[in-house]
């Protein structure tokens, strides 16, 4: 572990050193990040609750900040519960007008006497003038009773390509493999045709694609794990500034093939809330979302869930 946090920060300290080199003219502050809040529940009855603070001692604006953080997870279903805790060293700077850049982070996660290292990490960038690419690590548990009593994890590792086709019009193409440590693999192909319906407000039709496949589909209860997955969606997006704030929401609903089983409806609704970025009183995020899809019970698996992270400069 000591080494691995080693390497972090050589890290951090490599991409900050030249991000520092571009913008001399942030000034760096400190920051807490509190309260952060996950909440999300399913139709068989699992729920996930996640507390998280953090202190962020190099802060210049809510998507650029290196610090630490505590989170306490807490999982139940049924008359079952479960309970752990994670440490995250973390780096971030994201530019707010391309969304491009890094986030880069490193945690130590207990659960039920299993230890893990995790990590959730990104690095986009742009290729040429209208492509832009993105470098996706992944470490986590996986989070069913069962994966987590078992201490099951997953690592993926992923890119993504946005290619502006037209003026109005862009395609992502995103390829992945997730490794579970129950020794299955899921190779994952997801893409998404965006269309800028009305520019001026954000309003965009889009067309999404998604399907994975499992190599091991024995592996017993320990999540939903199908020979082949397929999802086509038809979706609408809006995206507007108000004040200062950055709106936006998805509405969606497609089809979906479960192995050799009848297609049936799939549905996703999302919302999303952002307060200014450079904000020298704090910075405040949430969303929230729906989701129904397939599942361990048949495909009528739906999920909710709401976070909000508060950042508080000083």
């Amino acid at each position: 572990m000591k080494r691995i946090v080693q390497i972090f920060l050589m890290i951090s300290i490599l991409f900050s050193s030249h991000a520092n080199a571009e913008e001399e003219t942030e000034q760096t502050k400190q920051a807490i990040s509190v309260p952060n809040v996950y909440f999300s529940s399913d139709s068989e009855g699992f729920s996930t609750y996640k507390y998280k603070a953090g202190y962020l001692p190099l802060y210049e604006h809510g998507e650029k900040y290196t610090g630490i953080t505590y989170q306490h997870n807490y999982f139940t279903q049924g008359g079952w519960s479960s309970t752990g805790e994670q440490y995250t060293l973390m780096t971030k700077a994201i530019n707010p007008r391309t969304a491009l850049g890094y986030n880069l982070n490193i945690g130590y996660n207990t659960e039920n006497s299993h230890q893990l290292v995790t990590t959730d990490s990104n690095y986009g960038f742009r290729v040429t003038d209208s492509t832009k690419a993105e470098v996706i690590v992944n470490r986590d548990r996986v989070e069913t009773q069962n994966s987590l009593n078992n201490g099951i994890y997953y690592t993926l590792g992923g890119v993504s390509i946005e290619q502006q086709v037209l003026e109005r019009l862009t395609a992502i193409l995103m390829g992945a493999n997730m490794y579970f440590s129950d020794t299955n693999t899921r190779p994952i192909v997801r893409a998404k045709l965006i269309y800028d319906l009305v520019p001026d407000y954000g309003l965009t039709a889009q067309l999404r694609y998604r399907q994975f496949r499992d190599t091991n589909t024995n592996v017993a209860n320990n999540y939903f794990n199908p020979s082949t997955y397929n999802e086509t969606m038809i979706a609408f997006g809006a995206r507007k500034r108000m004040a200062g704030w950055m709106l936006s929401g998805t509405a969606g609903v497609g089809r979906q093939t479960v192995n050799q089983d009848p297609s049936t409806t799939t549905q996703l609704y999302e919302f999303a809330a952002t307060s200014p970025v450079a904000s020298n009183d704090y910075y405040f995020k949430t969303r929230a979302g729906y989701g129904k899809s397939a599942g361990f019970l048949g495909p009528n698996y739906f999920y909710r869930y709401v976070m909000e992270e508060l950042i508080i400069p000083f």
